[in-house]
């Protein structure tokens, strides 16, 4: 950028008299004594900070200032060391139960002086795989989380522009220092926060950070309010942003953690991980059943102890056995692979799950809290409506794709090749009046803008009308430019055409530039401009702007002496309006159409305007009667029980910084809320670690929202969480089922060995036929109970109560029941067998097997809570059957096999006892089926 005496268009401001920058550094500037660094006036700072606006710092003060404040970048994120995930691992109700159980295994094990080393220590060695093999479970999915921090770090500019001692240097940027002078031009990483100085044409993209869609026009010498929002500091520069067009100077007020970047950041670091609703079942159903544990197992204890006649090790090991009855094993190890398995499903749809209770939680969300640009909408500015002649053309296409086309009034498709003049002039201004281009990414042939969005949707237009700039340019020599500041409101290019004629191409704001034309375009020539034609062509832009379009004047004048003295921008020639807005995704208005089916509330909060969010959630039908729109400003002034009060009215958030969607989303979850944060942007990433499940954008989104989500939708489509909801959803009816599966036939052994232990010569199950039932014969069928094919109505229900546990009375009721019958029948071949040691040991032999293969009957009546097993679609499960198949063959081999018999205290059964062992195993099946019919018959009278 040049000096102070720089020509041209923009706000330059004369520089102060060169000032000599302090002897001491002063702290980094946020705020001066009378209010924020962007209302300060700019010598106050300049002298505040110890700055020149012409030289900059000299090398010694940047050096002593560096030393001073530290390098200019985010600090690191605190790292968990590998011995303390490893054990956080362990700090889990039911893991520390089994390691209590293990312990007193061991005990029991020195103490017996009979037997081999496997038959002793067996049953501790076998309890304690299991709990290592979940604690690295656990730790391998932890290992896999990337950090937010991490990803804020990759955004900090790699180099930066600096004066220093009145020299321009390149330095890197994490050397920026406050008080430093940066040098920006188009393309720029912007490397810190910074207060402007001078501004020709000057723009920002601040989409990441603001959430604003349209480049955020800079000017040093606008005044801004001490309450302005982000996205209104247009006299401020900020770190993660880049400069789209122009050129300005500003001095450093803030680096590294005290930028606006870094408090993001610190905000990231301060929202603590949130439980999801299944990882809160779970604890409190594991903190539930230890307390069981502990009862039963003190009560037989204690029985023990006062019947007498028996060694205290074997009172131990039969209460080691009752609480590795009750509690189920394999229930963390079947929940984390059910999660996986539906978090594979869900990435061939598009959506990769991060953090697998995730995979859940989405189903339970009863608030879907998304961002508008780039979740909503496209993230592209594209021309929707084009006003020339006197006519209105919708126009087709997507984004900034150059293929597409116009229809007259939404009817007829006009032919490309025979476009009307006043159309035609139009496009060809829209193209020459740019400094954008547009370039196809190979690999995905998406297209993409270079430069400004406004600028780049008008090239998207004019290509599409067969008139791209790279057609037009060639018979137009360029002569001069007038670029567009927020002064003039207006840009103007200068062409030399074939015939040596000097056009003045012209876009702007209408209500600047109308009153500069003097002439028409109409279908008939051009002619002149009259009242009726203001009239009308002012009513078209204001119906325009009313459907929250951005509406923009194409105008241009023929100058046929190129020696002409004036302003150029003058006796124009009205050729039309354009009107543009960032458009809907394609299947968004369905996904909210099924989302509200669903009984899911969906809310737009974003940093763009209040007029244009509204329009975009009615044209999407997020919009219903009595909703309100609120804005960041008018959010401000709320205290956060005022916001709590009125969040279920509101539908709208607009122009809103960071911490406000960090507010909203609190005040959700206050209301009892299970909330889905989407987002994309730097300033979405605190709301959604906040909330219960963070969604953010694959393609367009930054990787700090990519981090600190938990579902990563990698097609950056909104239709795709419908999907996901409804995986949720499934995942979640599985999980109860087998839940209720394992709990059931846990009930049944927990029977079995409570009323046998009250017996003293009655040998109860040993704690490794209890695991090997839990772990071995149930895990199978527990899995393919995981992945049962969905209702088909599930999206048609609304989302199960918060306050609703993993269970429901009538389950548990279905819990005691099955495990009432399952434990009966063990403890009748008890009561059947003759009494004497040999009989009764191959009795607790027989009940072993019973127990293990009366579940995989069971597993066939768990598929529903209400319908019965026969009428089940589709009839069989085919993995439900590989799985009970695959069971039922694993237990033959502890019986069958002779090795392993002693371990396992088995032996060779008859046939009759065989018979015997199928016949009561399947007697649960009819007892189930009896109960559903009696429940379907009493249901409808209740009802």
């Amino acid at each position: 950028m040049s000096e102070a005496g720089t020509t041209g268009t923009g706000s330059v401001r004369p520089p102060p008299e060169q000032r000599a920058p302090a002897s001491k550094a002063q702290p980094p500037a946020t705020a001066g004594k009378d209010g924020p660094v962007y209302t300060e006036d700019i010598d106050a700072l300049l002298g505040r900070l110890g700055a020149s606006s012409i030289d900059g710092l000299d090398e010694a003060e940047a050096a002593a200032r560096l030393e001073k404040y530290g390098k200019n970048r985010l600090p690191d994120p605190p790292r968990k060391s590998t011995l303390r995930r490893l054990l956080e691992q362990f700090a889990n109700p039911l893991v520390l139960t089994l390691l209590a159980a293990a312990a007193i295994a061991v005990v029991v094990g020195f103490t017996d002086h009979e037997g081999g080393f496997l038959s002793r220590f067996g049953d501790a060695i076998a309890i304690l795989l299991i709990v290592i093999l979940n604690a690295f479970l656990g730790y391998y999915q932890e290992r896999r989380a990337e950090a937010a921090l991490d990803a804020l770090q990759k955004l900090s500019a790699p180099a930066a522009r600096v004066r220093r001692g009145g020299k321009v240097r390149v330095i890197p940027a994490e050397e920026v220092v406050p008080g430093d002078l940066l040098e920006l031009e188009a393309g720029d990483a912007i490397a810190a926060d910074a207060r402007l100085v001078q501004t020709i044409d000057l723009a920002t993209e601040e989409a990441a950070l603001t959430g604003e869609s349209t480049a955020s026009m800079k000017d040093a010498l606008s005044p801004v309010g001490a309450d302005a929002p982000l996205g209104d500091r247009v006299n401020m520069v900020f770190t993660g942003t880049t400069v789209v067009r122009g050129k300005a100077r500003a001095v450093v007020t803030t680096t590294g953690s005290g930028t606006e970047l870094g408090r993001i950041g610190e905000m990231i670091s301060s929202v603590g991980e949130t439980k999801t609703p299944l990882e809160e079942r779970l604890e409190s159903f594991g903190t539930t059943i230890l307390r069981v544990c502990l009862v039963l197992s003190a009560v037989l204890l204690g029985w023990g102890f006062l019947r007498g006649g028996r060694p205290w090790h074997e009172l131990l090991l039969e209460a080691v056995s009752l609480a590795v009855a009750a509690i189920p094993e394999g229930l963390p190890a079947i929940t984390t692979i059910t999660l996986a398995l539906g978090m594979q499903r869900m990435a061939r749809r598009g959506a990769i799950v991060r953090k697998l209770p995730a995979v859940e939680t989405l189903g339970a969300a009863t608030v879907i809290a998304s961002d508008k640009t780039g979740t909503l909408t496209q993230n592209e500015m594209t021309v929707r409506v084009v006003y020339a002649g006197g006519k209105r053309y919708q126009v087709t296409g997507e984004g900034y794709d150059p293929h597409g086309g116009f229809r007259h009034e939404g009817e007829i498709d006009l032919d490309l090749d025979r476009l009307p003049a006043p159309l035609t002039y139009t496009l060809s201004t829209a193209a020459l009046c740019n400094n954008a281009h547009l370039e196809q990414d190979r690999e995905t042939k998406k297209w993409r803008i270079v430069g400004d969005p406004t600028e780049g949707a008008l090239l998207a237009l004019a290509a599409k009308g067969n008139l791209a700039r790279e057609s037009v340019a060639p018979s137009h020599q360029f002569v001069h430019e007038l670029p567009f500041d927020s002064d003039r409101k207006r840009m103007t290019v200068i062409t030399r055409d074939k015939n040596g004629r000097e056009i003045a191409h012209v876009k702007g704001s209408v209500d600047v530039l109308l009153p500069l034309c003097v002439k028409y375009a109409s279908d008939d020539g051009v002619r002149g401009l009259t009242e009726e034609d203001r009239r009308t062509i002012t009513h078209v832009a204001e119906e325009m702007s009313g459907q929250a379009l951005r509406v923009l004047a194409i105008c241009r004048r023929v100058r046929k002496d190129s020696a002409e003295d004036g302003d150029v921008e003058r006796e124009l020639t009205f050729l039309g309006l354009v009107g543009m807005m960032d458009p809907p995704r394609g299947g968004v208005k369905e996904a909210v159409a099924t989302c509200k089916a669903a009984g899911i509330r969906a809310v737009m909060i974003t940093g763009d305007h209040k007029l244009t969010a509204t329009a975009i959630a009615k044209e999407i039908g997020l919009w219903d009667e009595g909703d309100e729109a609120i804005t960041g400003s008018e959010l401000a002034k709320m205290t956060d029980e005022e916001l709590t009060k009125r969040v279920e009215h509101l539908r709208v958030f607009a122009r809103t910084t960071a911490e406000q969607k960090l507010r909203i989303v609190r005040a959700f979850k206050a209301k009892g809320h299970v909330v889905a944060m989407t987002g994309d942007g730097v300033n979405d990433a605190p709301a959604l670690r906040e909330s219960h499940i963070g969604v953010a954008m694959g393609l367009g989104g930054t990787d700090v929202a990519r981090q600190a989500a938990d579902l990563v939708l990698a097609d950056d489509n909104f239709a795709t969480i419908v999907e996901a909801v409804r995986e949720g959803r499934a995942i979640y009816r599985n999980i109860q089922k087998f839940i209720f599966f394992l709990l059931s036939s846990n009930m049944g052994l927990l029977v079995a060995v409570f009323v046998v232990s009250f017996f003293g010569k009655w040998p109860p199950l040993t704690p490794l036929m209890i695991l090997w039932i839990n772990l071995v014969t149930n895990g199978l069928p527990a899995l393919a109970l995981g992945i049962d094919p969905p209702d088909p109505h599930l999206m048609r229900e609304p989302p199960r109560d918060t306050a609703e546990g993993l269970l429901n009375r009538r389950d548990y009721l279905g819990i005691l029941y099955v495990g009432g019958i399952m434990g009966a029948a063990a403890v009748a071949l008890y009561v059947m067998s003759p009494q004497d040691e040999t009989g009764l040991l191959q009795t607790r032999a027989l009940a072993f097997s019973l127990l293990a293969l009366s579940p995989l009957f069971h597993a066939w009546s768990c598929r529903s809570p209400i319908l019965s097993a026969f009428s089940s679609k589709p009839l069989v499960s085919l993995p439900l059957l590989l799985a009970c198949a695959a069971s039922a063959a694993i237990h033959l081999v502890a019986i069958l096999v002779p090795s392993l018999r002693p371990v396992f205290r088995t032996y060779a059964m008859s046939p009759n006892e065989w018979m015997l062992l199928l016949v009561l195993s399947a007697l649960v099946v009819p007892a189930v089926e009896v109960a559903k019919a009696i429940d379907r018959a009493i249901r409808p009278r209740k009802a």
